[in-house]
């Protein structure tokens, strides 16, 4: 068995300039118990604001209560349960728990896309306003290149060897 390259030597994959850029987003399904069939529409606009995904509506057998049950984006469930309380004067409660991996829609390396404060990304910009607000908040620049990585010598020769081993893709 070999051991993993270290971080300062060069990685040996030519192709590394050409992998599809994507971010991957945790999702989380929230169970939600609903006593009176009326408050089952808050809770869909509650969904919606916040990009969640039904999959599931069914009444609890022998009592008035309903489950939803959704998926839900991890960012989006910060507050969830208070807004789903606001919104139901109390009447809903839910559990969340760790369901799956997604991807973000959009490259979040795409500069041409421009994103304008206190405005909600269009759906196939949201990988790329996810990583921009991360890194503002953690105080970094907007920028993502490898050549902040590369040394310029390095990246010419990966360009040189990819051209080599496949010419239709240049």
């Amino acid at each position: 068995m070999t051991k993993p390259p270290s971080f300062p030597q060069p990685i040996p994959y030519p192709n590394f300039p050409y992998v599809r850029n994507f971010l991957p987003k945790p999702l989380c399904e929230p169970s939600i118990w609903v006593p009176p069939i009326d408050c089952v529409s808050a809770i869909y606009t509650v969904l919606s604001r916040r990009r969640g995904q039904v999959t599931a509506d069914v009444p609890q057998p022998g009592t008035p209560a309903y489950i939803v049950k959704a998926f839900l984006p991890v960012i989006e469930s910060f507050g969830f349960e208070t807004d789903l309380r606001y919104h139901t004067q109390g009447r809903a409660f839910c559990l969340s728990v760790f369901d799956h991996w997604a991807i973000v829609p959009g490259d979040p390396l795409d500069k041409s896309i421009v994103l304008r404060p206190l405005e909600p990304a269009p759906i196939q910009h949201l990988a790329r306003e996810f990583m921009v607000k991360t890194k503002r908040r953690k105080g970094m620049s907007d920028d993502v290149s490898i050549n902040k990585f590369f040394n310029e010598a390095m990246v010419v020769e990966l360009a040189q060897q990819a051209a080599d081993l496949h010419p239709q893709m240049i």
